[in-house]
C-alpha cells in the first residue's frame, strides 16, 4: 500500500499524515507513546503547515446592500419618532378622493402681514391625511375615501394635522362676510375663509 506508514506500537498500516492521531486516540496509556510522538513531530512535513487565513473582505454589492438597509431602517426610525402622538391626526387615503373632493382657500394674516401655508401638510412620505395641501398657496385639499370619513371637516381640524393652535383670531371671513372666530367653521367646497391675528407664528 503505497504512502502508507506502519504504527510503531501494532503495526497497523496508517497514513503518514494521521500517524500521531492514531497513537493518540489507540495507544494514549502506552509508555511509548509519548516520546514516539515527540519525535514524529519533529520530523519535517509530518505535520501539514497551516494556511494563512484569508483577509476577510466584502464585495461592492454586499456593502452596497448594507448601506441601503442602514438608510431603511434609519428612515423608518425618523418617519415612526416623527408622527404626532397616537398616528396622524386624520386617516391616510388614497388620493383619489373616492367619496368627495373639495378645496377651501384658506388665507391667514399675522398683523397686517400675509402668512405663507406650507406644502405638503397632512403629506409624509407614508401617508396622505384627508385634510392636506400641495403647495403654498393656502389651498386647502379635503378628499374622504369612504362616506365613513365624509363628514364636514372643520378649520380647527386643518390646524390640527398642521400642527398649529388656532388661538384666537381677532377677525374671520367666510367668503367675504365677517364671522365670529371659530376652530369650528366648516371647511366646504369653493370657499375662501381669511383669518387676521394680531400676531401668528407659522
Amino acid at each position: 500500500m503505497a504512502n502508507m506508514d506502519r504504527c510503531p506500537i501494532c503495526d497497523v498500516a496508517v497514513r503518514p499524515e494521521n500517524l500521531i492521531r492514531h497513537l493518540n486516540d489507540i495507544h494514549p496509556r502506552h509508555p511509548d507513546t509519548a516520546k514516539l510522538i515527540e519525535e514524529l513531530k519533529a520530523e519535517p512535513g509530518r505535520i501539514a503547515a497551516r494556511r494563512p487565513s484569508q483577509p476577510f473582505r466584502l464585495s461592492r454589492r454586499l456593502v452596497s446592500v448594507i448601506v441601503v438597509l442602514i438608510l431603511v431602517g434609519v428612515g423608518g426610525y425618523y418617519l415612526v419618532t416623527n408622527l404626532p402622538a397616537g398616528g396622524t391626526p386624520l386617516p391616510c387615503i388614497s388620493g383619489t378622493g373616492s367619496a368627495y373632493h373639495w378645496h377651501t382657500q384658506l388665507t391667514i394674516s399675522s398683523g397686517g402681514n400675509p402668512i405663507t401655508i406650507p406644502a405638503n401638510i397632512g403629506i409624509s412620505l407614508t401617508c396622505m391625511q384627508i385634510l392636506h395641501t400641495h403647495d403654498s398657496t393656502g389651498l386647502i385639499h379635503i378628499e374622504p375615501d369612504t362616506p365613513e370619513q365624509a363628514r364636514i371637516y372643520t378649520v380647527g381640524d386643518f390646524f390640527h394635522v398642521w400642527g398649529k393652535s388656532f388661538d384666537t383670531p381677532s377677525r374671520m371671513t367666510v367668503n367675504g362676510t365677517a364671522v365670529s372666530a371659530s376652530s369650528n367653521v366648516g371647511l366646504y367646497n369653493n370657499e375662501a375663509i381669511v383669518l387676521e391675528y394680531a400676531s401668528f407664528t407659522p
